[in-house]
């Protein structure tokens, strides 16, 4: 038996040390490779500072310091594209703005139309003055006004102030009056 596993650990013995071989060589590669990239972002480094370096140089900083004054700007001194000559200037009154209060315009209802779901009518009216449009029933609101009754001729809306509007729901039937002397299309007079 202590012959077999002496076979056994003589055969594991070379894998051993080739696998500790290969681990100290990749160490060592991994060891360079991560120095020459230390290396390449020292010098990225240097070269940005050396620009930046540059470019200072090149500034004029005094210049930039100096005091300027408009003699250094003759074109501006000229015309100031901000200012109007004194002789274009006009003194402004300045009055007392009294704002007009306006009355609220009465609002001119209009019957649009009418549902009938049931035992429930329901009307269409619109607020002539703002264009605005409501489907109400009695006792629902439109505007400031309630509507109190819905007939088959007209429209009870009251206010709660007391004042009241009567819409018709009826449209109003244009009379054509015939010329005289005109003639239908039939020939009668």
């Amino acid at each position: 038996m202590i012959t077999k596993e002496k076979i056994i650990f003589l055969a594991l013995l070379p894998v051993l040390i080739a696998t500790l071989v290969i681990g100290i060589k990749t160490q060592e590669t991994k060891k360079k490779s991560t120095g020459e990239f230390l290396k390449d972002i020292e010098s990225v480094t240097e070269k940005a500072k050396a620009k930046k370096k540059a470019a200072g140089d090149s500034w004029d900083i005094d210049g930039l310091k100096k005091q300027e004054t408009i003699e250094d700007y003759p074109l501006l001194a000229e015309r100031d594209i901000f200012s109007r000559p004194v002789s274009e200037v006009k003194e402004e009154i300045k009055r007392d703005v009294v704002p007009l209060k306006e009355e609220p315009k009465r609002p001119l209802f209009v019957y649009k139309g009418r549902m009938t779901l049931g035992v429930r009518v329901i009307v269409i009216i619109e607020d002539q003055n703002t264009g605005k449009s409501f489907s109400v029933k009695e006792g629902d609101s439109a505007g400031e006004f309630v509507v109190v009754a819905i007939g088959d001729k007209e429209i009870l809306l009251r206010k709660n102030s007391g004042e009241e509007i009567v819409i018709p729901t009826a449209k109003e039937e244009k009379k054509e009056t015939k010329a005289e002397g005109a003639e239908d299309l039939d020939g009668k007079k």
